[in-house]
């Protein structure tokens, strides 16, 4: 059972962040200080800097937050979808489009390559593992014929999430995807082998 100053840290945490992302929002991750994130958030501004030192941390937990909200969703999306290579395919698209399409990530790259490019490989261990644990969980179930045990789920979810980060980092730039189903499409041509042989 959580002890009331742990929901109450809890929620002062979540202030931050919905702060946090307000301010990023509208000025960017430059022009944003922890000062004005502690004010919109309605705490000092040692609060924030006790928990985030530097703006980067607060930012890679933001993505963190984000990646939990966007994996929730793409289980109840997919809930429906019945056939293994589809889930897998509509999961990639989903959970890819929805980080290159995020209006944060867009305007930080376009702002300020350089940092967004730090965070996303130096500071994105935490989203990352979360990425693979949650992925992890859904592929061993994928293969109801011949289920994958826990060490061969890992390894592939590691896989697919290295693939999907990769192709963040390299598309960025070029944003060579237009649409959510451009992203499907590349995904049934070059992620679908790894799970399924062709037909």
């Amino acid at each position: 059972m959580k002890t009331p100053s742990a929901s109450r840290a809890e929620r002062t945490g979540q202030k931050i962040l919905d702060a946090a992302m307000s301010s990023l929002l509208a000025k960017g991750l430059k022009r944003t200080s922890i000062e004005a994130i502690a004010a919109l958030a309605g705490v000092s501004h040692m609060t924030v800097y006790r928990r985030w030192p530097h703006k980067e941390d607060l930012f890679s937990d933001l993505l963190s937050r984000e990646a939990d909200q966007l994996f929730a969703h793409v289980d109840r999306e997919l809930a429906g979808t019945g056939d293994p290579q589809a889930r897998l395919i509509e999961g990639f698209a989903a959970i890819f489009w929805s980080f290159y399409d995020h209006p944060l990530l867009a305007r930080e790259y376009a702002a300020d390559p350089a940092t967004t490019l730090r965070v996303l490989t130096v500071s994105s261990a935490p989203v990352f593992d979360r990425a693979v644990d949650y992925l992890a969980a859904r592929v061993a179930g994928l293969m109801t014929d011949a289920p994958m045990g826990d060490d061969e789920a890992r390894r592939v979810a590691e896989v697919m999430v290295r693939i999907t980060h990769s192709l963040l980092l390299t598309t960025l730039e070029t944003r060579p995807f237009t649409t959510r189903d451009e992203v499907a499409a590349w995904g049934r041509e070059h992620v679908g082998w790894i799970l399924f042989s062709a037909e």
